[in-house]
């Protein structure tokens, strides 16, 4: 008898374990599908793009430095030709670019190298849609800068 009476207290937790598992067997999963416009369901994501790119140069000889820094640009097409010698530096910059640009030069004095004895400070910022043409030479005791900015 005292099976019996046990009997309908098993069933009855044999059947609350049958539905629990039931409920969280029939749970749908969502899987995101990701493709082109053709697809309905698919979701489509969309990001944007930047490209960066810099330059820094110390001619420490000419106590000279320049630095060349290409920032959040959407279009970035660089050429930069280069030569540092202890009398001389030569800078050449091509761009062309959406986004923001900043070129600058700093030549001390060669002799004492003293920030105080600042011979130039040439600084370009250019935000927007630029092509860029600028040559730099510096050589012991001249300088010369030439440039083209055009604006799109």
């Amino acid at each position: 008898m005292r099976d019996r009476a046990c009997l309908p207290g098993v069933l009855l937790t044999s059947m609350v374990i049958i539905i629990i598992i039931a409920c969280s067997v029939t749970a749908e999963h969502y899987v995101m599908q990701i493709g082109s416009k053709s697809n309905p369901d698919a979701h489509l994501f969309s990001y944007d793009q930047k490209f960066r790119e810099s330059t820094h140069l110390h001619n420490y000889p000419m106590n000279m430095s320049a630095t060349k820094e290409f920032t959040d640009a959407t279009r970035l097409a660089t050429r930069m030709q280069l030569k540092a010698m202890p009398n001389l530096t030569d800078i050449k910059i091509e761009a062309d670019f959406i986004g923001i640009g900043r070129i600058g030069y700093l030549v001390l004095d060669p002799d004492t190298g003293d920030v105080k004895d600042e011979m130039s400070r040439i600084n370009h910022m250019f935000v927007g849609n630029f092509s860029i043409d600028e040559q730099i030479r510096v050589a012991k005791g001249h300088m010369n800068e030439t440039y083209d900015l055009g604006c799109v």
